[in-house]
Parts: C-alpha cells; sequence; structure tokens
C-alpha cells in the first residue's frame, strides 16, 4: 500500500507542494511503524486542480466513527506546582471523549496576567471553585498542583457520536487550560469568525471581562470616566470606553473629544503610550493632579490604586472594582470624608450579567458583541508583547515578566498553524 502511494501520481503532486515523498518512503521502510487506517480516502481529497498539499487539513476522526483512540498519544500540560513555580508536564492523551464532547488541538493560549498571576503568586483563596462559570472547572478547587487557564484557540479533531454541530476540523474559542490538546463540552465551544486572527482571537475574555466592568459602571454620555490600572484588562477598558462611547474609531485619540471623556492611571509609561494609542483622551501617572471623576473602574490589583479610585471619584459617584485581591490585605482609609461622601462601591466579576442589565443582556449577546470589538479592535496589535513555547524554561519567565511588569500580554504558541 505505501509503494503504491509513493509512486503513485498523487505523490507526484504532493511533491510539487512540498512533501519528500520518497524520504517518507525510506523513513517507514526503515522505522517500520504502526500505520493507523483512517476512513478516508486521500486520494480522491488531494487538491489535483491547481491546489497544493499542503492546504490539506488532516484531522484525526470522521463525524460518525467511535469515540475513542486505537493507540495511546501524548500531550504536554502546564501546572501551577506552587507559589512562583510553574512546569510543564507530559501525560497520556484522552483516549475517550464523551458524546456530547469534542477534542481540541491547541493553536495559541493567552496568560490571563490579572487572575492567572493570583494563581501564581499563591495568593488565591485555597479551595474555593476554579471557576464558577466555566463547566468543566466549577467542581475543581484551587490547590496545588493545578492545571489553569481559559483562552484557548484550537483546531477540533475528534468529536463524539452525538455532536451535530459541524465543528470537525474547524478554528474554535474554547475556556481550557494552558496544553497541547483539552476535551470540553461541545456547547461550550465557540467558532471563530472567519475574519478573526489566532492572535486576536484569544483575547476573547479579556475583552468579555473589559465590556462586562464598563457595563457594570452604566456610564452615561458626559460623565467623566477614570481608569485605575493599565495591564491587560485596563487597557481593554480604557479601549471599549473610548470604541463604544467615545464616538470615534480605536486608535484616533478621539476620546479628548468624544462624548465620554476617558483618563488613564498608570505607573509605567509604556503603558500610558498605548493607553493613548487606544483612544484614552489623558493617560497619566497617579501623581499627577487631576479633576475629580464621575465613574471610576479600579483594575489596578493594588490597594493604592483602589485608594486612588476612591479619593477621585466626586460625591455621589461610583467606583467599579474588577481586581481580584485573593488573600492579599487591602487597609483603606475611609474617614470622614468618605463616610459623608455617599459613594458607591460595586464588586464586579464577568460570571454573571450585571443585575441592572438582566433583562436585557445575556451571555449570548455578551459574546457576540465582544467578538465584535475583538474583530474592529485585533487587541493583539497593541497587546501581545511576546509569545512563547509551551515549555517549563518559557512558562516560568513569562509568568514573572508578566509579574514584573516588563510585558502586557503572553501567550503560548503551540506551533500547530505552522504545521499546516
Amino acid at each position: 500500500m505505501t509503494y503504491f502511494f509513493a509512486t503513485s501520481p498523487a505523490a507526484t503532486e504532493m511533491m510539487q507542494g512540498g512533501w519528500d515523498m520518497p524520504g517518507w518512503f525510506r523513513r517507514l521502510r526503515q522505522h517500520r511503524p504502526d500505520i493507523m487506517a483512517r476512513n478516508v480516502d486521500l486520494l480522491f481529497t488531494l487538491p489535483l486542480l491547481g491546489g497544493t498539499a499542503g492546504d490539506l487539513n488532516f484531522v484525526e476522526q470522521k463525524h460518525g466513527e467511535e469515540n475513542c483512540r486505537t493507540k495511546s498519544i501524548h500531550m504536554q500540560e502546564l501546572l501551577f506546582t506552587g507559589p512562583r513555580k510553574v512546569e510543564v508536564a507530559t501525560k497520556e492523551c484522552f483516549n475517550h471523549i464523551g458524546d456530547d464532547q469534542v477534542e481540541v488541538e491547541a493553536i495559541m493560549s493567552l496568560i490571563s496576567s490579572g487572575t492567572e498571576l493570583t494563581v501564581f503568586t499563591g495568593a488565591f483563596d485555597v479551595d474555593a471553585a476554579l471557576d464558577v462559570n466555566i463547566g468543566e472547572m466549577a467542581s475543581q478547587s484551587m490547590s496545588y498542583p493545578l492545571a489553569y487557564g481559559y483562552c484557548m484557540v484550537g483546531r477540533v479533531v475528534r468529536i463524539g457520536k452525538e455532536v451535530t454541530t459541524p465543528l470537525l476540523g474547524k478554528r474554535v474559542f474554547c475556556f481550557a487550560p494552558h496544553a497541547t490538546r483539552a476535551v470540553v463540552d461541545a456547547s461550550s465551544v465557540q467558532l471563530l469568525p472567519q475574519n478573526v486572527d489566532t492572535r486576536d482571537a484569544i483575547f476573547l475574555p479579556s475583552v468579555e471581562t473589559a465590556l462586562s466592568l464598563v457595563h457594570e459602571a452604566g456610564v452615561r454620555a458626559g460623565e467623566a470616566v477614570a481608569v485605575f490600572g493599565q495591564g491587560l484588562i485596563g487597557l481593554l477598558v480604557t479601549a471599549v470606553l473610548a470604541m463604544t462611547l467615545g464616538g470615534g474609531e480605536e486608535g484616533s485619540g478621539y476620546g479628548a473629544e468624544g462624548h465620554v471623556p476617558v483618563t488613564a492611571f498608570d505607573m509605567l509609561d509604556e503603558r500610558l503610550m498605548v493607553s493613548g494609542a487606544l483612544g484614552a483622551s489623558q493617560a497619566v501617572r497617579p501623581s499627577v493632579d487631576t479633576k475629580l471623576f464621575d465613574i471610576a473602574i479600579e483594575v489596578s490589583g493594588s490597594p493604592r490604586g483602589l485608594q486612588s479610585a476612591i479619593d477621585r471619584t466626586v460625591e455621589g459617584g461610583r467606583i467599579v472594582v474588577g481586581s481580584w485581591y485573593g488573600k492579599k490585605e487591602v487597609a483603606l482609609k475611609l474617614g470622614i470624608d468618605f463616610h459623608r461622601s455617599h459613594k458607591t462601591l460595586v464588586a464586579s466579576q464577568v460570571s454573571q450579567i450585571p443585575a441592572a442589565l438582566a433583562g436585557t443582556w445575556d451571555k449570548k449577546r455578551r459574546f457576540a458583541f465582544a467578538w465584535e470589538i475583538v474583530q474592529r479592535m485585533r487587541p493583539s496589535r497593541y497587546l501581545l508583547t511576546k509569545v512563547v513555547g509551551l515549555t517549563s524554561k518559557e512558562a516560568q519567565e513569562a509568568y514573572l515578566s508578566l509579574e514584573r511588569g516588563e510585558e502586557i500580554a503572553v501567550a503560548f504558541d503551540y506551533g500547530l498553524e505552522n504545521r499546516q
């Protein structure tokens, strides 16, 4: 069979597309590996009318086949093993998937620099639910060793027998830990829009979080808004405010003349430069004197940032707290001025729709709008400052560099797109 295939006209066509068919045949004869036969006729799927063999998208299963592999394969998975310690472990891959599940081969995944840094530093609440909003994580508790992450884009390579949506071979987004493969419920994956690049799609959860914070703030035309902290989420909050309420296009600096002036605060000048590019009216250090604001959105992760947000809000103003402080001690000065101020502090987290919007918005609608923002903004242009492979050394340095504030966003590249 292999001799016939290696000497066929189809092999000639594949060599024209860059395949080394003689070398492949020699290697088969020398090493004699096990060959897994699949129910697909490659000869009749080759692009013989002007295409190249590189255009083929190989998947591991065709619809209707069983959910089990006949031969085990291995995968790599990132584990948080202790405070400020991560490593990549190799384990046997999933031989069986559920009838309503899919297996995804990872292309890229983004480190969530807020939530994951809290896990990385060990500042999380031990035994709390890993994530109440993600089905596969709701029953897991936070304790080391821990596989965590929720910003993966990959390609579906296997589907359960009850999955009717045409997902096989498609690029999808899924809430899954950093690993070369993941098995998730088919209902939880989202097909990538055709015109969205993988490097932008991995920002979907972060964009949704920023959108949720803006919704929670309930900004009205003419109000002055401040965003305290210009890390990944803070920059996206600035961008969402400018894009949706500022009256112009992202990156145009329109915030100063838009309906809602946005002021961004951070300690790092490099981040403040990005704030300006994303539409902030002004981007300054906290030491700069400014007017008071109607609304403050705090995503600094710093008690000093939270204090500054409270102090710089007008009487009767609103402070939306988006930071997760975990076990970190937060000491605030809440003296007589605060006591008399009638300011409102609101804790906000993306898992649920804000109560004030529950009648008109749901998760499906918010995701759809988040995809629109991803398409318009293309966040990787501004925010993706480093891409690494999934190795213990590279992963360890990636998290440390994020903790030091040296990077805005770091992604793992699993090399899948380069292999296809």
